[in-house]
This record gives C-alpha cells, sequence and structure tokens, in this order.
C-alpha cells in the first residue's frame, strides 16, 4: 500500500472517532459528585458542540431542580422544550453517510414527554396553573402517536393526572370527567402502571388537595448492538426500589401506586426512520469494503503482472476505484445513536391525599419486590405547606435524592450567580 493510501486510511480512522465521540458522561458525572457535578460541568452550554446541546440542556436543568433552584432549572426546561418542540434540527443530511449522532438530539417521544412534564411541574408548584396545563398537554401530545395509523395512543399517566389537577383549580369538572374517561379506556397494564390505582375517579380527585409524584430508580438507557452496531437497544436501568410507603407528621398515609413506568414507555413508542437506513448502511459499508479490497488486489495483481501497458493503466484505474470504493465504505458509519437523558427515573409514583391547610412533615419509605423497606433511602422530614385552597405538590426521588426549597430566595436563587464550578451548591 503506498504512502498516500495509507495517509488517506489514517484520515478516515480520525473522521471516524471524531464522529462517534460520546456527549457528556451524565453518569459519570453523577457517580464522582452528585448533581452538583453535572451542575458545575454545564455552565458553560457553548463549550458542548452544537448537536449535544440540547440534551446537555435537560441534564442542566434536571440538575437545578434537583438542587431546589426551580426558576433556573424551569428557565432551562423552557429552552430546551422550543428547540425540541419547534426546532427542526440540524446534522440531518452528515447523520446519512456519517455517524447518526451528527444529528442534532432531540429526544424520543417520551424524552419530549419527560421535558413537557417536568417543565409542567415547576409552573404548578410556582402557581402558574394556565402554563402548567399547556405542559401537560403537550406531554401527552408528543407521547401520542399516528392513530389514524394504528399507532399507540398516549398511556402515560403522569400528564393526565397532573392535567386533571389543572382543571380542578379551574373549577372545572367536566374537563376531569373527559381526561378520567380517556384514561379509563386505556389497557390496564401492569407493566405501565398499577392497574388497582383508587385516584382514577371523580370523587377521589375532588376530595384530593394535595399531590405527591414520587420518582423511583433510573430509567432506560442506549446501547448498539448487531451487525456495525446498527441496531439500538433499549436496556433497563437495575435498581432495587419497587414500592413507597407516605408519612406525614408521623400517620401513613399508606402505599404510593405507581402511575408510569419509563423503560415500558421507551419500548413501546414504535420505531424509528433511522432504523432502517442504518441497517441499509450497515449492509452497504460491509458490501463495499469487500469490493473495494477486492478491487484493489486486483489492480495490484495486474500492475504487477509485467504485461502491457494496457493492462497496468487497467490495473491503475481498479486499484484506484477499489480505494475510493474501501476508504467511501471505511468512512460511512452505521453505528445507531446511543445518546439518551439518563437523568430520568425508572418510574413515577402517585399519593393523593386530603391534608389540612398548613406546614407539615412529610417521609418516605422505600421497598423492595419483597416488602423489606431498603432503610438507607428513607426520606425524612421533608416540609409540605397546604394552601387553603388549591393544591400542595411534592415532587420526590428515591436516589439520588431531590432537595425541596425550603425558602423562597432559595426556589428563585441563579447557582450560577452563587457558585463557582465544582462549588457546593444546594440553598444550604
Amino acid at each position: 500500500m503506498n504512502k498516500a493510501l495509507k495517509c488517506v486510511l489514517l484520515l478516515v480512522a480520525m473522521t471516524a472517532v471524531v464522529g462517534c465521540q460520546s456527549v457528556y458522561d451524565a453518569k459519570a458525572a453523577m457517580a464522582k459528585g452528585g448533581y452538583n457535578q453535572v451542575l458545575a460541568d454545564t455552565q458553560r452550554l457553548d463549550e458542548f458542540p452544537e448537536r449535544d446541546q440540547t440534551l446537555v440542556l435537560n441534564y442542566r436543568a434536571h440538575a437545578k431542580m434537583a438542587l431546589g433552584y426551580m426558576d433556573s432549572a424551569r428557565a432551562d426546561y423552557l429552552r430546551a422544550w422550543n428547540i425540541m418542540n419547534h426546532g427542526k434540527g440540524g446534522g440531518i443530511t452528515e447523520a446519512q453517510f456519517f455517524s447518526e449522532r451528527q444529528k442534532w438530539w432531540m429526544g424520543d417521544p417520551y424524552e419530549r414527554a419527560y421535558n413537557s412534564w417536568y417543565l409542567g411541574m415547576l409552573y404548578f408548584e410556582n402557581g402558574n396553573v394556565e402554563d402548567a396545563m399547556a405542559s401537560f398537554r403537550n406531554a401527552i401530545f408528543v407521547d401520542t402517536g399516528d392513530l389514524e395509523k394504528g399507532e399507540y395512543a398516549a398511556d402515560w399517566l403522569p400528564p393526565f393526572i397532573m392535567r386533571m389537577r389543572c382543571y380542578l383549580d379551574r373549577g372545572d369538572k367536566d374537563g376531569v370527567k373527559m381526561l378520567l374517561e380517556e384514561v379509563n379506556r386505556l389497557e390496564k397494564e401492569p407493566a405501565n402502571f398499577d392497574p388497582d390505582i383508587p385516584w382514577l375517579n371523580l370523587e377521589a380527585q375532588l376530595e384530593a388537595n394535595t399531590v405527591m409524584m414520587i420518582e423511583l430508580g433510573e430509567g432506560p438507557y442506549f446501547t448498539a448492538e448487531g451487525h456495525h452496531g446498527s441496531t439500538r437497544a433499549i436496556n433497563q436501568g437495575e435498581y432495587r426500589e419497587s414500592f413507597a410507603e407516605v408519612f406525614v407528621d408521623g400517620e401513613s398515609l399508606g402505599q404510593a401506586y405507581k402511575i408510569g413506568d419509563t423503560f415500558y414507555q421507551a419500548i413501546t413508542r414504535g420505531g424509528r426512520v433511522m432504523d432502517d437506513i442504518l441497517n441499509g448502511k450497515a449492509i452497504a459499508k460491509t458490501a463495499g469494503i469487500a469490493t473495494g479490497a477486492a478491487a484493489m488486489h486486483v489492480g495490484r495483481v495486474l500492475l504487477q503482472s509485467g504485461g502491457s501497458s494496457g493492462v497496468k493503466i487497467g490495473g491503475a484505474v481498479a486499484l484506484g476505484v477499489g480505494a475510493a470504493v474501501l476508504i467511501a465504505s471505511l468512512l460511512m458509519n452505521a453505528e445507531a445513536d446511543t445518546r439518551g437523558n439518563v437523568l430520568l427515573p425508572g418510574e413515577t409514583h402517585l399519593m393523593l391525599a386530603k391534608l389540612p391547610p398548613g406546614e407539615h412533615k412529610v417521609e418516605v419509605r422505600y421497598y423492595d419486590a419483597n416488602g423489606n423497606e431498603l432503610r438507607d433511602m428513607r426520606q425524612q422530614g421533608i416540609p409540605l405547606t397546604v394552601p387553603e385552597k388549591g393544591d400542595a405538590s411534592l415532587l420526590v426521588r428515591s436516589t439520588p435524592k431531590y432537595q425541596v426549597p425550603t425558602s423562597e430566595s432559595w426556589r428563585t436563587t441563579d447557582p450560577y450567580a452563587i457558585q463557582k464550578p465544582g462549588a457546593s451548591t444546594g440553598g444550604k
């Protein structure tokens, strides 16, 4: 192989490596320093490739929310929402031939639904019911396929439940009835939500004045499998907790009920257009490498055969064409895009309750599938204020735990205005 060809192949290898570089490793950051580490790492969004910024923005928003900086988190979720719902992204042409990761990350349906869901929860907790309602409606919308083609209907209950609470804030019972009818028509699939949820009726919704959303475990993640890594596999996150029990002021309210399973949502959202493209690229890549290498071999044989000048010219042409085909095939990247929002929880559980107005302390205990309490996950002293009118709301997570802000100044603080990258945060 001549020197020029070696240089070209080296360039091919370098291009392939650059095209496949991973996005920010949020899981590694969480293991290193938790949400504080993610917050510090993502302060400068412009330091990340443009194609990854929407995902990184969701990571940053999640970290802010988890640390109690609710206003700042809401601004980031809204910024990401605008890109994911109104933008067309970029890098589409490059992804047809080079790595699929050249495309802007716009999220799968369940990831877009979570973005709208968190945005809605932050609006709701801030008392902005109208914007909350719009966010929850969008979460339902992006979770819905093409019904005319027989695709999936929205079946992720968290935005339905919260939209009901928004309707009740308006005094619109008919709106609640409409949503309850829609939810009660869904298939009662235990993998998705608990069929025995006691609050899917109008009386229970009218009675409650406190809504608690409890997140358990780790959400799904993607890996590249199969021929040239062209198949994107969805993997179940691993976690110990199976259900939660809620206490208020020392008294048990009972077990919370599962209303959403993230893995189930990820695997039931249908295929992607890119899947067929990747499969075709994998086949073309294999065929191209074999064809190019064979043509180069024939060309070298003809050049070294000692034949006529015509034979040697033919050999040179075969060698050049084979090299071009080989290089093009090596440049072609059929590997599936494995970027995904790895900070999402595995499950969402619900507790609806009627509590007296005033200040309360909430305790959440988590249990494994055998009913054994996971004492290291127990959360105590979570503050909850129940208003005279309207709902109290609480969003907590088993691990890594969310911090609930105890003051308006904490809730409204811009964390980057008070911290240097790597410094401790948390409103303490």
